[in-house]
């Protein structure tokens, strides 16, 4: 799990990861991220969905190369 969190970390903007982090990672409250990033909570939930959509195919990705 660790490695696809890392390689998607890589792909994806680090402001959309550090959504994802707080949210997801850390279990932030949607509300706090978008408060403390001053950012939309509309965007907190999109980048959710888009990073678990690519640590999904990262994790399937590393299964079949095991």
């Amino acid at each position: 799990m660790e490695a696809a969190l890392e390689r998607v970390r890589r792909r994806v903007k680090e402001e959309h990861y550090q959504m994802f982090d707080l949210n997801v990672v850390r279990q932030w409250p949607a509300s706090k991220v978008a408060r403390v990033l001053e950012v939309n909570i509309a965007q907190v939930y999109l980048a959710k969905h888009r990073i678990l959509a690519l640590m999904k195919r990262e994790v399937r990705a590393l299964e079949r190369q095991w």
